[in-house]
């Protein structure tokens, strides 16, 4: 099976415009492999270097912001100093919850969005911060 995703990975890439072989290809692999979905820089170097891919945390930065820009990695809105990185970069929702520095994926219908939103308004409304990001639709 893992050279099944390996190739689905790849073909991301190259349909991306991407280099479908290298470090962007294994790094795309390990962190679609990466057992959480929200990675900071400092998650992605640990991940690299256990994995032995050899990188500097710049060229690092650099790939991430590649496979972002094309689409291949999320952004997650975040007050954190640095970039979280998800790997799933299909648009959902996310609750954050400061306390804990935890990020919970939402996939949900705008329906049941709509509910949980009304729901923590209620029992927490003076301790909620919404943000509606609207991506730009690519051509």
């Amino acid at each position: 099976m893992p050279n099944a995703a390996e190739a689905a990975f790849r073909e991301e890439l190259r349909r991306a415009g991407l280099p479908c072989r290298g470090s962007l290809a294994r790094l795309l692999t390990l962190l679609r492999g990466a057992e959480d979905t929200h990675l900071g820089l400092a998650e992605v170097m640990r991940i690299a270097t256990a994995a032995g891919l050899t990188a500097t945390p710049i060229e690092l930065a650099r790939q991430l912001e590649t496979l972002a820009s094309h689409g291949l990695l999320g952004r997650v809105p975040t007050t954190a100093a640095e970039p979280v990185f998800d790997t799933v970069p299909e648009p959902h929702a996310h609750l954050v919850y400061e306390a804990t520095g935890q990020t919970v994926d939402l996939h949900v219908s705008p329906e049941t969005l709509l509910a949980i939103l009304r729901q923590v308004l209620l029992e927490h409304a003076d301790a909620v911060d919404v943000l509606v990001r609207v991506r730009s639709r690519s051509a």
